[in-house]
């Protein structure tokens, strides 16, 4: 089952986002952080998970991304690091996840902070 993110932002400004997808998932996407200094851009996060991999990407970004998936409970169960250049794509495990209920944060270095929620079957 495949289940995709989508990362959307206005600068400045609390967006959220709601996706139905053919496997009928709502997946509910929120832009949690700001931004220390003005961009001209947002990034833009992706990702989407089938088969244990959650493959990640950003774009009109440069620097280090610390992705953090925890469970309901607020545990931290898996934190990486990614360096990212513009334009990168990147994979995280998560086969070995429990089912449930997962929220999935990407902070980029000046504190800028995404989020999205997943459920794992």
């Amino acid at each position: 089952m495949k289940k995709v993110f989508l990362f959307v932002v206005a600068m400045a400004s609390f967006v959220s986002l709601s996706l139905v997808y053919a496997s009928d998932i709502l997946i509910e996407m929120e832009y949690e952080g700001h931004t220390v200094v003005p961009r001209s851009e947002m990034p833009v996060i992706t990702a989407s998970i089938d088969n244990g991999i959650c493959r990640t990407n950003v774009k009109e970004y440069s620097g280090n991304v610390l992705v953090a998936i925890k469970d309901a409970a607020g545990d931290t169960l898996i934190s990486q690091m990614e360096a990212v250049f513009d334009s990168t794509q990147f994979v995280t495990n998560v086969s070995s996840l429990d089912d449930g209920s997962y929220t999935i944060t990407y902070t980029l270095e000046d504190s800028t902070v995404f989020a999205g929620e997943f459920e794992k079957e």
